[in-house]
């Protein structure tokens, strides 16, 4: 892996030759200390310290709502091509958004190609920045804290400089391609950086024992703590949105205007009253309480046992917008 340094004052630049690789996506501050991951035109807009966004980066693999097939009665419906996005550029990944991205790739390409996701991941771009953790992050806890691979490029901010680390051969393009942005690193970047490595390992305020959790779970199935989550739960799906890795969707036909039928693709959520029914109007998990553990066990214990690890990145998403305040670390 070459090891390379950019100096601050370059940072737009190099964010503006991005857009000769595809449409780029960055962090952008919507009100105070609310981040948006928005395409952006002025560079100037982009803010990689951002610490999350409020929806991860799995809008751009698989979009919140698209059109899948359109057509009128008696006509071969026709693909009008709005869930695939061309070539994107995902700028300030974090190390647990790489994560992320890994376990999206096990559910969508692992058994069942998802085509339009497919498409989307081949086109897809990571620039990764690293990041600071907060009182929300637990990410260390579940070893998502620091990546190796999985990016293009990543970039770990340093003192009036950022330390460019190039993960693939698209990386290594971009490097070629802008040579005059870069520098070799010396050993002074790799004194700071390790530093600040171990600055950061003492920042983290919240921890998970994860200790044989799948099968602490497989023992505490009946126990009466989901009755009391459940209780509080309101199901309005806040967590499942904005959770990296939560990957439910519905498939809907529909009717619009002129006779014409679209079917429509849709982010869903097993926390939802419905998501269950089956035909015949039988309901697998009409509960709260049964919908709840069913999340949990879903992440810390199913994932596991099919993937060999856990579906959760501990990037704090769904304990920032939990409207009851339900802590997953609690939990």
């Amino acid at each position: 892996m070459q090891t390379l340094r950019l100096s601050d004052h370059l940072l737009p630049e190099f964010i503006e030759s991005l857009k000769a690789w595809g449409t780029v996506w960055a962090p952008v501050e919507r009100a105070p200390a609310v981040f948006d991951l928005e395409v952006i035109d002025d560079v100037r807009r982009a803010r990689p310290d951002a610490l999350r966004t409020i929806l991860p980066f799995k809008k751009l693999l698989i979009a919140p709502r698209f059109t899948m097939l359109t057509g009128s009665l008696g006509e071969i419906p026709e693909d009008p091509g709005e869930g695939r996005r061309g070539r994107q550029v995902f700028f300030g990944a974090h190390a647990c958004d790489v994560h992320a991205l890994r376990i999206l790739d096990l559910l969508h390409l692992a058994n069942f190609q998802d085509p339009y996701y497919l498409e989307n991941r081949r086109g897809l771009m990571v620039v990764g920045y690293g990041c600071w953790p907060d009182e929300r992050c637990f990410c260390a806890s579940l070893d998502t804290s620091t990546v190796d691979d999985g990016f293009d490029l990543f970039l770990t901010p340093l003192d009036g400089r950022l330390l460019v680390s190039v993960g693939t051969s698209l990386g290594d393009d971009v490097v070629r391609a802008n040579p005059h942005l870069f520098e070799p690193a010396t050993r002074q970047d790799t004194r700071d950086y390790m530093e600040r490595l171990a600055a950061r390992r003492k920042a983290f305020q919240l921890s998970l024992d994860v200790t044989d959790l799948p099968y602490v779970l497989e023992l505490k199935r009946e126990d009466p703590v989901w009755r009391e989550i459940g209780a509080r739960c309101l199901c309005c799906g806040s967590c499942s949105m904005v959770c990296p890795t939560c990957s439910c969707f519905n498939v809907l036909d529909e009717l619009v205007p002129q006779g014409v039928g679209q079917r429509v693709r849709l982010w869903d959520s097993c926390l939802f009253r419905d998501y269950a029914v089956v035909a015949g109007g039988h309901n697998f998990r009409a509960d709260r309480a049964d919908r709840v553990r069913n999340r949990y066990y879903h992440k810390q214990e199913a994932f596991v046992r099919e993937f060999g690890m856990p579906s959760c990145v501990g990037c704090g998403r769904c304990i920032e917008n939990c409207p009851t305040r339900i802590n997953v670390v609690e939990v």
